[in-house]
């Protein structure tokens, strides 16, 4: 997707991604990924019996995002929470953990689905007061709750109740909250403020066509003075695809020579 690798500029070093599951991020050259689950890849795909024919990305380290502790403080230059936020009973708990990992300027990269595009569509939105509440006092007193409103309204099941036991009992990974990308952004001041996360929101990008469903949220560990920017795009992001694609198929340097010329761009593949 064009967005995400947009805004995979951001990352370069070594960090983290979670709960990647079958759809791990593309990230530039610059950038090394340990893949953090809260299961082995067999056990996971005993839970998502769904994604039996998918390819997992290779998890190396058990651990979830409400728990880093298999990493230090100040120890990672990303971290990427792609699809994860919802999936979390205390969502704040976990941004302290992101941030409690990331060095000084380190990036948070996470991208969030817009229930208007998938399941959670019929489901009333998460309200601040609720995750404040949550935090502050516990999950438990409300998680058969979260259960019974996704076998109701995501699975519309004709035995809600039977279906939001079964899914407790299997502490199945169901979507806990619900968030349009302004009341996301809402709870993100409101979780800075509460759990006093030095972030910086560096960048936003909501959905873009009919087909994408999910936006995108940058935060950078610390503040700065100087305006932060990503890496710049390199030259070979800019070639249209057709043309990059026969440069990769043939090696034909002449191609790219004739393309560049025509462009009005200079091959800077040189030192």
């Amino acid at each position: 997707m064009e967005k995400r690798r947009r805004l995979a500029r951001w990352l370069r070093g070594d960090g983290i991604e979670i709960g990647a599951l079958h759809h791990p991020l593309a990230v530039p050259a610059t950038a090394r990924v340990t893949y953090v689950d809260r299961l082995p890849e067999q056990e996971l795909r005993r839970h998502y019996q769904e994604l039996a024919s998918e390819k997992f990305a290779p998890v190396t380290m058990i651990g979830n995002a409400e728990d880093l502790s298999a990493f230090s403080d100040n120890s990672q230059d990303f971290v990427i929470a792609n699809h994860l936020l919802e999936h979390l009973e205390d969502p704040i708990r976990a941004l302290v953990e992101f941030h409690r990992v990331l060095r000084p300027d380190g990036v948070l990269y996470m991208a969030l689905p817009d229930p208007r595009a998938n399941f959670d569509r019929d489901r009333q939105l998460t309200t601040l007061a609720h995750l404040l509440e949550e935090h502050r006092s516990g999950t438990d007193k409300n998680r058969l709750a979260h259960y019974l409103d996704w076998a109701q309204q995501a699975d519309n099941d004709e035995q809600p109740e039977r279906r939001a036991a079964t899914l407790m009992a299997m502490d199945y990974s169901i979507h806990f909250h619900v968030w349009l990308p302004d009341t996301f952004l809402e709870f993100l001041l409101a979780a800075r403020h509460e759990a006093q996360l030095d972030l910086e929101l560096a960048a936003f990008a909501p959905p873009e066509s009919p087909e994408d469903n999910e936006f995108i949220v940058i935060l950078l560990k610390g503040a700065s003075r100087q305006i932060r920017l990503p890496s710049p795009v390199p030259w070979w992001h800019l070639l249209d695809r057709s043309v990059w694609q026969r440069i990769r198929r043939r090696g034909d340097e002449d191609l790219l020579t004739r393309h560049n010329d025509r462009n009005g761009r200079t091959d800077c593949r040189g030192g």
